[in-house]
């Protein structure tokens, strides 16, 4: 993905975002983290690989009904942190702005979640 894309699509991600994690819905992430983890996967980026995987990851366990709010925010803080040390690999720095946004609601969203399970 060119970074014009990817920023552009990163804007839309952030701003889906940006009401909150919770908000957003489980319903409505699905198809934007699986969305997210083709692009990533198809990318050939090394770097990328385990973002894809975490993605992948955490798809499954959004589609569990019963899923654990407390292995989701440990994803969800994980795949923050992964997403703002892209940004400063050659490959994030033409992005990094709204990598680094992307970054922090992830990983604000998963401590919402774990906080909700008492973890």
């Amino acid at each position: 993905m060119e970074a014009n894309s990817a920023g552009t699509a990163l804007n839309q991600t952030v701003g889906q975002l940006q009401g909150g994690i919770l908000r957003l819905g489980i319903g409505s992430a699905i198809p934007v983290i699986a969305t997210w983890e083709q692009t990533l996967s198809a990318s050939g980026v090394p770097e990328l690989t385990p973002v894809a995987q975490n993605l992948s990851t955490l798809r499954n366990h959004l589609a569990n009904p019963n899923f654990d709010p407390n292995q989701v925010g440990q994803l969800l803080a994980t795949l923050g942190g992964q997403v703002q040390a892209i940004a400063a690999t050659p490959y994030g720095l033409p992005i990094a702005a709204p990598l680094t946004q992307l970054g922090l609601l992830l990983s604000t969203g998963g401590g919402t979640l774990m906080g909700q399970s008492g973890g």
